[in-house]
């Protein structure tokens, strides 16, 4: 790899998204940067998205079709495939910002045991998400996967859970994000505009992720978050008994 320029793998895992998808590659394959490695898992689609991937195939480093078992087990296959310096996840329906976020990111990308995250654009909603995170931010939301670069690094030594169909991303960085030899680093960007009308932009309930909510912020953080996110959702469920009277 070049030690210049650090190569940048972006994964997209995608499944019947023949409206969407052709837009997504064509983000990736018109950055002005060149070191991409790109690489399309698809789960054996039926739709017409084959189809267009055949048309991009040449433009695609590697490209993958066949059944999985949801789409963190397509991320986790993507991520053994994988030989860049950092690695990003770009969804099937959402696409890159510009033509040349990638060269702009990567004028930050300058220590391995970095995770360099940015901004998204909801696209439904027109609205920007969300800035920089702190320890008690993330301990209620999440950073959008679309706005992250994670150095390979990470990858050596964490996956996607499968168990958590929804939150899988989640769970990751509460782990990394709370243990010492990561960093996080925000880099005031919009780095891709996120289709919240798509699957992962729905409110959906990862019925396991919420069973196991308060053992994996119990297990990964300092004792003070955990008790502030304990908190928190005790003042949701007193909010939602008082207003269902």
């Amino acid at each position: 790899m070049n030690s210049t320029q650090p190569t940048i793998s972006i994964i997209t895992v995608v499944y019947n998204a023949s409206q969407t998808i052709e837009q997504t590659i064509k983000s990736v394959i018109e950055q002005s940067y060149k070191q991409i490695e790109y690489i399309v898992i698809d789960g054996k689609s039926t739709d017409g998205t084959l189809d267009i991937l055949e048309k991009y195939k040449k433009k695609i480093s590697i490209l993958i079709s066949e059944p999985d078992n949801g789409i963190y087990d397509a991320m986790n296959k993507g991520l053994t495939l994988a030989k860049g310096d950092y690695i990003y996840f770009l969804g099937g329906d959402d696409i890159l910002f510009d033509k040349t976020v990638i060269e702009e990111i990567t004028k930050y990308l300058d220590d391995p045991q970095t995770v360099y995250y940015g901004n998204v654009l909801f696209l439904q909603r027109q609205k920007i998400y969300d800035g920089k995170f702190d320890k008690l931010k993330l301990a209620t939301r999440n950073i959008c996967h679309q706005a992250i670069f994670y150095p390979s690094s990470v990858f050596h030594e964490f996956n996607y859970n499968t168990k958590y169909i929804i939150f899988a991303d989640y769970h990751l960085n509460i782990q990394i994000f709370f243990n010492s030899k990561y960093n996080f680093q925000f880099i005031n960007l919009i780095i891709a505009i996120f289709n919240d009308d798509g699957q992962s932009g729905k409110k959906t309930v990862d019925k396991y992720f919420e069973k196991d909510r308060f053992k994996i912020f119990y297990k990964n953080t300092p004792k003070y978050i955990f008790l502030y996110r304990l908190f928190r959702s005790a003042l949701s469920y007193i909010f939602k008994l008082s207003t269902n009277k």
